[in-house]
């Protein structure tokens, strides 16, 4: 029996790129003060609303586990507050993407072939970002 399917990052990451890998390479990028300015602020805010969603992360999960330890299970309540910490799990994913959409807009396009081509220290230049975490 094969092991099943294998969920990988979405291939529509390829087309974004790390702030941190960015800035990293800005003078090799020819960022201008106006791009790292915007790239600041951009992070900046994505911090400052994945640490929120941190919190209802894990009171969430913490209020899941609770309902989870009991002998018998009411299983409408259980899904309920899944459906809760989910959604929360899909605004970090969001706060995310939105981050690495605005670092793209600020490149320029030859911009982003040159970070496109820019391996990052040591590892692969094929890898993306950990959008699917609460960090940034």
């Amino acid at each position: 029996m094969g092991a099943g399917p294998h969920f990988g990052p979405p291939a529509f990451l390829k087309q974004v790129f790390s702030p941190k890998l960015v800035m990293e390479h800005q003078a090799e990028l020819g960022l201008r003060p106006e791009q790292i300015d915007a790239i600041k602020k951009a992070m900046l805010e994505a911090q400052q609303k994945l640490l929120e969603l941190q919190w209802k992360l894990d009171a969430g999960s913490e209020a899941l586990g609770k309902l989870l330890s009991e002998d018998r299970v009411d299983e409408a309540i259980v899904l309920a507050k899944l459906d809760e910490v989910t959604a929360i799990e899909r605004d970090v994913k969001r706060v995310n993407f939105t981050m690495l959409v605005r670092v793209k807009n600020q490149l320029d396009p030859e911009q982003q072939v040159k970070r496109a081509d820019v391996s990052p220290r040591g590892h692969d230049a094929r890898r993306r970002p950990a959008l699917w975490t609460a960090t940034a």
